[in-house]
């Protein structure tokens, strides 16, 4: 080895240090997180935060002139680096004193350049000391948080796909099936909640429209958890599963909501399927199979762009890492994921009646993160500053805002619908209004038995609902139409059966 060589290898050893320092958090977080996220966004944060401390290191190698003294220097402001988002809405809730970036931030970058300039004038033998400490000391918590990836990702890797049985031309040929339509609205809280703690006048126009449009509502119904995932997985397979979302048990709510029994046995009977999921994009379970079906609106080029053209530097996990740092100032760490979602919705109420490519009878199963957070629309559907999508108190314009998307999706589907076989339309709500912590003020007072009660309106033609209660227990939602359209036998259920 010359000396060009070696003095080359004596600059980019050092750097190990920086560099594990700048990726520990995105290790870190994504360890906690892995079976919710998807590789790609753990890699991308690893490469942008590698250029980041590339850029720290030299700078303070040519400040310094000494390598492993830089890198140390380096280390200690990336601590300062990745703690100021955090530090910053600490600061906020304490309320103290007035803090805003213009004025926090210099001070801030000031205690970093102080305590780095410290770091770089150690002497050389006590700088290799702290350079080898530290150096194992980080790459110890990276491999720890490595192990703890490595099994998640192994299993994604190990799930086969898997296709939905084909049903046979003769069946296709020889039904009369109606269309049937779930339309799941994630978080939106039941009727009763909206009168009593919100005080809501227009929940009354809304049951007015659905019983205008031959519509029953079972106003005392309650999901048996406050979690998506639990409860899909239960009404599509109509059984009821461990709760709730800890590691033990995502893996099956994940499998039971990807290739689901409800879905298997309509195409069994003949039924195209189609699918527009929400709780796959990045705000909510990336990491999520896409839900096995014939059709999917994911794959809609206007529905494909909002999601493509929506995301910058930082997909939502980027978003959520660099929150906690200095980037937290920068407009182009803001969540982007937000600005196609109106235009899916507004994609959906257009289509949702005439899905050309799906032949009925068909099963279009919808799953809308309305009124779930970020609570970014009033109730006109314009939206909100970006700061008050995690305040409580803009629930209930957003609330209002998805029971007007509600009523264009039924008025589309209705307008659309074959007269001589009316479709069965499902419109429910996962749980309700959880009221937990999305970064903003929460609601005061707010009962607990609230937060289970759900949105259940039924429309099916023909059907006798003189036999409904209107506490009907979410997992018999299917039974109930199977057993009418089909004439089967399904036992129903009550919650924890």
């Amino acid at each position: 080895m010359n000396s060009s060589d070696k003095t080359i290898l004596q600059f980019i050893k050092p750097f190990l240090l920086p560099f594990l320092a700048a990726v520990y958090p995105a290790f870190f977080h994504y360890g906690n997180n892995s079976r919710l996220l998807l590789i790609q966004s753990l890699i991308r944060a690893i490469v942008f935060y590698s250029l980041v401390a590339t850029v720290i290191y030299v700078v303070l190698f040519i400040l310094g002139k000494r390598a492993i003294e830089a890198a140390n220097a380096s280390f200690v402001f990336l601590i300062f680096f990745h703690t100021y988002g955090t530090v910053y809405d600490y600061s906020l809730r304490l309320d103290i004193f007035q803090v805003e970036h213009y004025t926090f931030l210099p001070f801030y970058i000031l205690l970093a350049m102080q305590f780095s300039w410290w770091i770089l004038n150690i002497s050389p033998s006590r700088s290799v000391s702290i350079w080898k400490n530290l150096s194992f000391t980080v790459s110890a918590l990276i491999i720890f948080n490595i192990i703890k990836i490595i099994p998640v990702e192994i299993n994604k890797l190990e799930k086969s796909d898997v296709v939905l049985p084909s049903a046979t031309t003769a069946n296709l040929a020889a039904q009369n099936y109606p269309d049937i339509y779930f339309i799941v609205f994630d978080e939106f809280s039941g009727f009763e909640p909206m009168r009593k703690y919100w005080h809501n006048p227009n929940v009354d126009d809304f049951i007015q429209f659905l019983d205008s449009h031959d519509f029953f509502i079972a106003e005392q119904s309650h999901s048996s958890s406050i979690y998506s995932l639990h409860q899909m997985a239960t009404r599509l397979n109509y059984e009821e599963f461990p709760c709730c979302e800890s590691g033990e048990y995502l893996e099956t709510y994940y499998e039971n909501v990807s290739y689901n029994k409800v879905m298997r046995y309509l195409k069994s009977r003949g039924y195209s399927t189609a699918v527009f999921e929400e709780l796959t994009i990045p705000r909510a379970y990336p990491a999520l199979d896409p839900i096995v079906a014939d059709y999917s609106f994911a794959d809609v080029p206007e529905t494909r762009m909002a999601i493509t053209n929506s995301e910058t530097i930082f997909d939502e996990f980027g978003v959520f890492v660099a929150n906690g740092s200095m980037l937290k100032i920068i407009p182009a760490t803001h969540d982007k994921t937000l600005s196609g979602h109106r235009d899916k919705i507004l994609y959906l109420i257009n289509k949702i009646g005439d899905v050309d490519q799906v032949s009925s009878p068909k099963f279009i199963y919808v799953h809308l993160l309305l009124p779930h957070f970020p609570f970014m629309f009033d109730e006109n559907g314009n939206v909100l500053d970006e700061e008050l999508h995690g305040n409580w108190n803009y629930y209930l314009g957003q609330y209002n805002y998805s029971m007007e998307v509600a009523k264009k999706l039924i008025e589309n589907i209705l307008a659309n619908a074959d007269p001589e076989r009316p479709p069965v339309i499902i419109l429910q709500s996962d749980h309700g209004a959880r009221n937990i912590d999305y970064g903003g003020p929460l609601l005061e007072n707010f009962p607990e038995e609230y937060k289970t009660q759900i949105l259940f309106a039924l429309h099916m033609p023909g059907y006798d609902t003189s036999k409904l209660s209107q506490d009907i227990e979410p997992i018999n939602t299917f039974p109930i139409v199977f057993n009418y359209l089909f004439d089967d036998d399904l036992p129903l259920k009550e919650q924890g059966q």
